[in-house]
């Protein structure tokens, strides 16, 4: 398991203990998922929809040998350059009748001549790598649209529960988690009534033990203090035990 462990881990745990560390680390995020099975709604199943579209690993292919393809070129125009200005260089030792330099030149000419020939190979077979490739394919994939819009929405609705729970606990006194608070406000019972001047929402409290009405009770304060409107009329929530 060394492959994963971070500096912090290696100079919190021993080697024999990154295994723990990492199982420890799995239970944390698989439980951080299960919380947020109902309100994102990840039980869905969306099949194993294909979506047809261009073949991206021929387009990456295509898009390198064109890169190398067109620096190819470039070195052979090069090379072919040096080999013209080479072969100047000799036939002018061989109309003044050098001797010594006329070898050398001829001797770099040969040089520059066979790099321009492979030069030319090269970008040859790059050519024929490139047309091999044939016309633009298409691939069918996954169409993982539909999960991946699940999963940005699951994570933003994550966030601004969290960040509700953080207000709505910040105004009392008591600490409250997510996972405590969410089923006691929305998966319990209640009613609602409208007046000319406000909006009042009973909880049912019945079947509640004595520390989760007390946790309850801060919530309900907690929401009554950040003065929440509907259509302009103050929202006020209360505690009530309905008969069943």
């Amino acid at each position: 398991m060394g492959y994963w462990a971070t500096p912090p881990v290696k100079d919190a745990l021993e080697v024999s203990e990154w295994s723990r560390g990492y199982r420890a680390r799995n239970e944390i995020q698989e439980n951080s998922f299960k919380r947020m099975i109902d309100h994102g709604a990840l039980h869905t199943n969306y099949g194993r929809k294909k979506i047809v579209g261009p073949d991206r690993h021929q387009q990456r292919a295509r898009e390198h040998l064109e890169q190398s393809l067109a620096a190819a070129q470039q070195r052979v125009v090069k090379k072919a350059e040096a080999v013209k200005a080479k072969q100047d260089q000799v036939a002018e030792s061989e109309s003044k009748g050098h001797g010594t330099r006329l070898e050398q030149r001829q001797r770099a000419l040969a040089v520059l001549a066979k790099a321009w020939t492979e030069a030319q190979h090269h970008q040859d077979t790059l050519a024929e790598h490139a047309s091999a490739l044939g016309p633009p394919r298409e691939r069918a994939e996954r169409d993982c649209r539909q999960q991946t819009i699940m999963t940005v929405r699951t994570l933003w609705l994550e966030h601004m529960l969290n960040a509700f729970m953080a207000v709505l606990v910040g105004t009392r006194q008591t600490k409250v988690s997510l996972e405590q608070g969410l089923p006691l406000l929305f998966e319990r019972s209640g009613a609602r009534m409208e007046t000319n001047s406000q909006v009042v929402y009973w909880v049912n409290t019945t079947g509640l033990s004595v520390p989760y009405r007390r946790v309850l009770t801060q919530l309900v304060e907690g929401l009554c203090t950040m003065d929440f409107r509907e259509q302009g009329k103050p929202i006020r929530v209360c505690l009530r035990d309905m008969p069943p």
